[in-house]
């Protein structure tokens, strides 16, 4: 699906700003493996890049864990493994907060052979993990080269720009959706889905549509929103008709069904909020260098080129082939130094008096 085909709100394409996340951490100084080198830069040398390279196939595989869409991983995992013969790609889909609670349960059990690398959407963890020294920092030729504000702490990777959107079945919703206000229809009471509280972006999505739109979200919850377990769940369910609209998806999920000649139509608000996906190298990756590898491959223009797939994600890298363009919707991004913990504690007390507990 090309971007021509996404509907977004009237004048959405006037707007050409998007908001940054601001304030990254500040590098962190943290102990390499020795087959790089021990300092933070993430520049090295042809010799000890080639190097890396050749422990990594000795290691012959990385295991990543990953929270995105099933059709970004297959691009992702076919891409590395086209692109570096010896180095098998093992992508493992853990879906919202599971993926870093399955990690920290793995930290704790050094004997487990689990993650080399996550490709994960809970950013705030990832920024306490750098400062925890959990993280190693990214080496190579991509690396060396990648935006400094992309790179949280020094060592997360931001990628992929995405963007939350709606959809709706075009079967069922004949007056097109173009706006959240729309879902509160009286016709769709009852047939509106979301996703539950499933990973804190989840959350923060809530909490920015309650606070961008005073009185909403008691008005939606009036609605009988079913709520799903993933976007994936909530997406298939708009697809087949089970309900006929849906608050909550990205468009790598939606374009999955897209491809399938879903009738469904995938909706840009005109203020769309989103997040960036972060890629980070685990301090006691059982394959260290093959997981080097496959950070340096995320963040280089054919890795990116995966990720963003066909105008399903922007990228921090510029001309990167099929990469959404921003600069046609107004897209703010989660800034991160404005979450606490506590702040997300006590939405999801006042969302779960709404929608109950999930």
């Amino acid at each position: 699906m090309t971007p021509s085909e996404f509907p977004t709100a009237p004048d959405a394409s006037k707007r050409r700003s998007m908001m940054m996340a601001a304030g990254l951490v500040a590098a962190t100084a943290l102990p390499q493996a020795p087959a790089w080198a021990q300092s933070n830069a993430r520049a090295v040398s042809a010799a000890d890049w080639a190097k890396i390279r050749e422990a990594a196939r000795k290691e012959g595989k990385v295991i990543v864990y990953g929270t995105m869409g099933p059709a970004q991983h297959e691009r992702i995992v076919a891409a590395f493994n086209a692109a570096n013969p010896g180095i098998k790609m093992e992508l493992v889909r853990v879906v919202g907060a599971a993926l870093t609670a399955k990690v920290e349960q793995e930290r704790q059990q050094p004997n487990v052979v689990g993650a080399d690398l996550v490709l994960t959407a809970d950013i705030r963890w990832a920024g306490d993990a750098v400062k925890k020294g959990y993280l190693k920092t990214p080496v190579g030729p991509a690396a060396a080269a990648y935006p400094d504000a992309w790179l949280r702490g020094g060592q997360v990777a931001l990628m992929a720009h995405t963007p939350w959107v709606m959809h709706y079945n075009t079967n069922l919703v004949k007056n097109p959706i173009t706006s959240y206000q729309d879902l509160l229809r009286p016709e769709l009471a009852g047939k509106v889905g979301g996703v539950s509280l499933v990973a804190e972006v989840v959350t923060l999505f809530y909490k920015w549509l309650d606070e961008s739109n005073p009185g909403y979200l008691e008005k939606f919850a009036a609605q009988k929103v079913k709520m799903y377990p993933s976007t994936v769940a909530s997406a298939n369910s708009t697809a087949s008709g089970e309900i006929s609209a849906g608050v909550f998806s990205v468009i790598p999920v939606d374009n999955a069904l897209h491809a399938q000649k879903a009738p469904m139509r995938t909706v840009i608000p005109a203020q769309a909020y989103g997040f960036a996906y972060g890629s980070a190298v685990l301090g006691w990756a059982k394959n260290p260098n093959a997981a080097m590898v496959a950070q340096d491959f995320i963040m280089s223009v054919q890795g990116q080129s995966a990720v963003v797939g066909n105008a399903e994600a922007a990228s921090p890298l510029p001309n990167v082939p099929g990469a959404l363009d921003v600069s046609k919707i107004n897209l703010t991004l989660i800034d991160w130094d404005k979450v606490t913990a506590e702040s997300v504690k006590t939405f999801e007390a006042r969302w779960n008096s709404l929608f109950g507990a999930r």
